[in-house]
């Protein structure tokens, strides 16, 4: 049955898994499915669980699976932009204006 892990802490945490590889969660981000057979009998992810660094849940069908395109297991945010109120929107790149010549 496939698992979820979740990074309780607010740092990154690497966690072996019994495959030999390892998994890379950045804080609060939750992984794609793994099978729960690479969590059992591993030390590594019983002493973080008794810290509280992650979280272990049933999988659920809005989880993606890892793709190998995409080693992370996260996806990539498309580029939103926010209006600010007093902010140009004009089309003219911003540049700095450098103090004096070196």
């Amino acid at each position: 049955m496939p698992v979820a892990i979740t990074n309780l802490s607010s740092r990154a945490v690497f966690i072996p898994l019994n495959s030999g590889t390892n998994l890379r969660l950045s804080p609060g981000e939750v992984s794609a499915h793994v099978p729960d057979v690479e969590l059992q009998g591993n030390s590594k992810i019983e002493k973080l669980l008794s810290q509280r660094t992650i979280a272990v849940a049933k999988a659920t069908r809005s989880e993606k699976p890892i793709e190998s395109g995409n080693p992370g297991g996260s996806e990539s945010v498309g580029d939103e932009t926010s209006s600010v109120e007093g902010e140009d929107a004009s089309d003219k790149p911003r540049t700095r204006e450098r103090r004096g010549a070196r």
